[in-house]
This record gives C-alpha cells, structure tokens and sequence, in this order.
C-alpha cells in the first residue's frame, strides 16, 4: 500500500510538472493587426524589399560608372644601362644625362558612333527594370500578405466555433459519466457523446495546424519575434464591396500602367532594341588619341610628336554578336506579346472568380448563422431535458459547425478573390 501510495505521488508530481510546462505560453505577447498596421510594418522590415531596394542601388551606380570618361594611359621609358661612354668615358647606370634615352607617351581612348551615349541607355534601362521587378515583388508578397490576413481572421472564426462546440460537449460529457455511474443513461450514449468530442478535437487540431502555418507565413513577412498574431477585419466594409460595375477592359487597360512584370517585359524589348544597335556600333573601330616625347629614340634630339591610333576591321566586325542581339531583340518581343497575354487572362480568370464569389456570398443569409447560434444553448438544454434524442442533437451540433464553417470559408474565399482581382490588375481596385 505504501508502494502504491509512492507510485501515485510520482505520477502526480510528474503530471503537475508537465502541466505547468504546458500551460507556459509559446508566445510571450498576442497583437492584434488590422490590415494597416500590418502592411505598415511589411513594408518597414520585409528583409526581401530591403534587400530589392538594395538592388535598385547598385543598379543605380552602374549608371554612374557608364557615364564615366575612360582613364588617360600615361607610358614612361628609361634605359637602365647605358652601355656606350659619357663624357667621362664610363658606362652608367639610370643615366638621365644627354647620353640616356627617355620617353614619354600619354593615350586617350575616343569612343566613336555614340558608344558611349549608348551604353549610358542600355545602364539605364537595366536600372529601370530592377526597380520594376521591385515593384513587382511588392505586388507579390503583398497579396501573401493581404490573403494571410484574411486567412487567419477567418480561421480565427472558426476555431472559436470549434472551442464552443467543444466546451459544451466536454461538460455535457461530464454530466452524464455522473448519470452513467447512476444508472441513469446507457453506455451507448456515453460513448457516442466521447465520440462526437473525440471528433471534434481532432477537426479543431487540423484546423490549428493550418492556422500554424499561415501564422508563420505571416509572422515571416512582418518578421515577428515571439508574438502571436491575431487580425481584426472590419466585415461591414466587405460586406459593402459592389464588383458588378467593373469593366474588363478597363481592368486590362490598367494593368498595362500598373502590372510591373509587363512594363519589366516591355524594358526588355527596349533594352535589346538599343543592344542590337549598340552591337552593330562596336564594329567601327574606337580612335586612341597619341602625344608623347622622346629624349634620343628618334631622328632628332627631344622628338615631340602626337597620333592616332585605330583598328582595321578586316576580320573581326562583331558579326556574331551582332546576329546574337538581333534574335534576343526578336526573342524579347514574343515574350512581351506573352507577358500582355498572361496578364489579360489573369485579370478575366480572377473577375470571374470573383464575380461568382460575390454572387454566392449573397445568396447566403447571414441570419441563418445567426439563429443556429441562438438556439444552439436551447438545443443543449433540451436534449439535457430529453425533449430531443441523441441523433437529433449530435444533428443540430454537427450542422451547425458544418454551417458556421462553411460560412466562414466563403467570406475567406470572397475576400481573397477580390485580394487575387488586385493582385492581376496589380491596383487596389477593390478596396475595403
């Protein structure tokens, strides 16, 4: 007996122990976002904006570089050793006097055909296209922001339906293992009610996953150290969200200014355009422009001179280079008809979608929801009073999850299609 009684204290101490560490916090702080919020600190310390707007600066500097004079090319000789005699009849070494040889040349390149203007263009449109492809990376991880968000609310929503549910059969169940041990309600009944409980537990442990992990997508974006974040959405100002006056064309026009994937493509076309005409200036020979002096290397004493210097395009004209260019131009051009494409069917697919999110969503009646969560303690207590059976209550709980649920699912699948019909025009033209 006092085995046993060692045992139990063991176990006890034990279950407190790992209790206590349980109930510790994961995350030391909750905050809760609204929309505003959220993108404000995104756009402040999202590392990949940061380090986007980092490529922007060099980008930027390059277009300083091209605009750069190329350095002079100063050449000095002298003769080390001076085998022949000098006034004093000996040979010397480093001899700057009359009897050594000295020169001096300095060379200056001058790009012809306007290489260098158009070099300049070719740093500039590099530099315009990386601040695009910014632009179109905060298109991108904007909208995983903005559909996070949402998920997570929406979410929220329904794992307090499934905390509320749970609550209620978890007592209910303690209840009736009293009225079991009683004799008052059959085995059966006990363990269909622990199943209907077990079920539960295990549907609101998968939606906790989910919830997990879009928790840490959003976490990862806003780069949150120990918190545990919560949305709040203003459902009046999506409810009052009207799509039907929106015009396709008008949506695909508006890409073309706002869709900075296109307007990349379109630097693309641009950019080949000017290297092939870049490509075809290189085969004219560059002039070196020559001035120098030489102190005893010429005909005469202290020879002054200047010159130039220029290739001859005999063999090497840049032809391969010039062919190269020429298809990258016309390979570039078929990607942008693509990329206008692409955006087109982006913007009818995402309309589409959601136009038929927006019908469905008000089709529903919201009271519907409402009066299931009314009469859900009325059920509890009826079924308690046995007015009603044990189907018919387990019924009215399961309908009323599977409703709540599926409410919650299409305001989450209404609101990300309007996230999804800005992320294709690539505006905010559906805002709430």
């Amino acid at each position: 007996m006092l085995k046993y009684k060692g045992h139990f204290g063991v176990l006890l101490f034990l279950f407190l122990f790992i209790n206590s560490g349980l109930s510790k916090p994961l995350f030391p702080d909750t905050i809760i976002f609204t929309l505003d919020k959220a993108e404000k600190i995104f756009f402040e310390k999202n590392l990949q904006l940061l380090a986007q707007q980092c490529n922007i600066d060099a980008a930027r500097a390059q277009v300083l570089q091209s605009r750069l004079w190329d350095n002079p090319v100063i050449t000095v000789n002298q003769n080390v050793y001076n085998t022949g005699y000098n006034k004093n009849g000996a040979a010397k070494w480093f001899p700057l006097s009359d009897s050594g040889e000295t020169s001096f040349q300095v060379q200056q390149i001058i790009y012809l055909a306007g290489k260098r203007n158009k070099r300049i263009k070719l740093a500039d449109f590099t530099a315009q296209k990386t601040e695009y492809l910014f632009y179109d990376l905060l298109r991108t991880l904007k909208y995983q922001l903005r559909s996070d968000f949402y998920n997570l609310y929406f979410s929220q929503q329904s794992l307090s339906v499934y905390k509320k549910e749970i609550e209620s059969l978890s007592k209910l169940v303690g209840v009736f293992e009293n009225q079991y041990q009683k004799g008052y309600v059959s085995k059966k009944e006990l363990l269909r009610l622990k199943a209907s409980l077990f079920s539960l537990e295990n549907e609101k442990l998968d939606l906790e996953n989910q919830l997990t992990d879009t928790r840490s997508d959003f976490s990862l974006l806003l780069r949150l150290n120990n918190v545990y974040p919560l949305t709040e959405v203003n459902n009046n100002s999506i409810d009052s969200v009207d799509i039907n006056n929106l015009n396709i064309n008008s949506l695909i026009d508006t890409a073309t200014e706002y869709r900075y994937d296109l307007k990349a493509a379109e630097t693309d076309v641009k950019f080949s355009e000017l290297n092939l005409s870049y490509q075809k200036v290189l085969a004219i020979p560059d002039l070196q422009l020559i001035a120098g002096w030489d102190k005893n290397g010429s005909y005469v004493h202290n020879y002054n001179y200047v010159g130039i210097q220029v290739g001859l395009p005999f063999f090497n004209r840049n032809q391969g280079n010039i062919k190269s260019a020429k298809y990258t131009y016309q390979s570039s051009q078929y990607l942008y008809q693509a990329s206008r494409d692409i955006v087109a069917n982006d913007i009818i697919n995402a309309y589409s979608k959601a136009l038929q999110n927006d019908m469905v969503y008000k089709q529903f009646d919201k009271k519907f929801n409402d009066d299931f969560a009314s009469m859900q303690d009325e059920v509890l207590k009826n079924y308690e009073k046995r007015n009603i059976s044990l189907l018919e209550f387990l019924d009215f709980y399961d309908a009323y999850k599977q409703n709540s649920i599926l409410f919650n699912t299409l305001q989450f699948n209404r609101a990300n299609a309007f996230e999804n019909l800005n992320f294709s025009v690539g505006k905010n033209i559906v805002t709430f």
